[in-house]
């Protein structure tokens, strides 16, 4: 948003009303809160909601869209650049993932707590989208099993492990606190790799002599 003299122009009516419901959603959450509240933290009559959106639904629709539409992105051009190794675009995505939830807490952890809420062509675009993206991380996975990188019995629950990790940062993330999404990233790429990379000679733990009571 563009500035003048240092000092941000004001939001938008229609932003104004969107983060008064994403607040509302978090705080009672989606079906506990009424237009009339939202209309209420924006000091507007509920009639008036309608100028600036077309239902609460629309709202939860734009959390989810915001919640994960630049994610997606940033992963779909991750993906795209195959001059990087699969472990290299893991850490990306990783990375990417812990940011978007620290950047966008709110709007996350409505969109992990209320996805059920919608319904019909609503609910059916916000799930491709979400399907769209774990199709990504675990097409990164396979194909580190592909070229030999990477070593799991199983790719999909790989990549659910991934995401739940990275989902998680929404129930105890504090901005400010003692880590920064960077060290976050950083610290849950090396977890997923640690547990995905394959051993090498160099690397591989040298195997345990068998006891003389074992081999008796």
């Amino acid at each position: 948003m563009a500035r003048r003299n240092g000092v941000s122009p004001p939001r938008t009516r229609s932003e104004e009303v969107y983060r008064a419901a994403l607040r509302l959603f978090r705080e009672k959450g989606y079906h506990a809160t009424s237009m009339q509240d939202i209309a209420a933290a924006v000091g507007l009559y509920k009639g008036s909601l309608y100028h600036y959106i077309g239902g609460k639904e629309d709202l939860l629709v734009q959390v989810f869209e915001r919640a994960m539409g630049t994610l997606l992105a940033d992963v779909e051009r991750i993906v795209a650049d195959t001059s990087l190794g699969p472990s290299a675009q893991l850490r990306l995505i990783v990375q990417a993932h812990v940011s978007c939830v620290a950047d966008n807490l709110d709007a996350l952890t409505v969109y992990l707590h209320e996805f059920r809420a919608l319904a019909g062509e609503s609910l059916a675009k916000v799930r491709a989208q979400r399907d769209r993206y774990a199709q990504l991380v675990a097409e990164t996975v396979g194909r580190g099993v592909r070229l030999g990188e990477f070593e799991t019995a199983d790719v999909g629950i790989a990549t659910l492990g991934l995401l739940g990790m990275c989902n998680w940062l929404c129930q105890w993330y504090q901005p400010g606190g003692r880590l920064g999404p960077a060290q976050i990233g950083g610290y849950f790429a090396d977890l997923v790799l640690g547990g995905l990379v394959r051993p090498t000679a160099s690397n591989r733990k040298p195997a345990r002599p068998m006891s003389r009571r074992t081999r008796e």
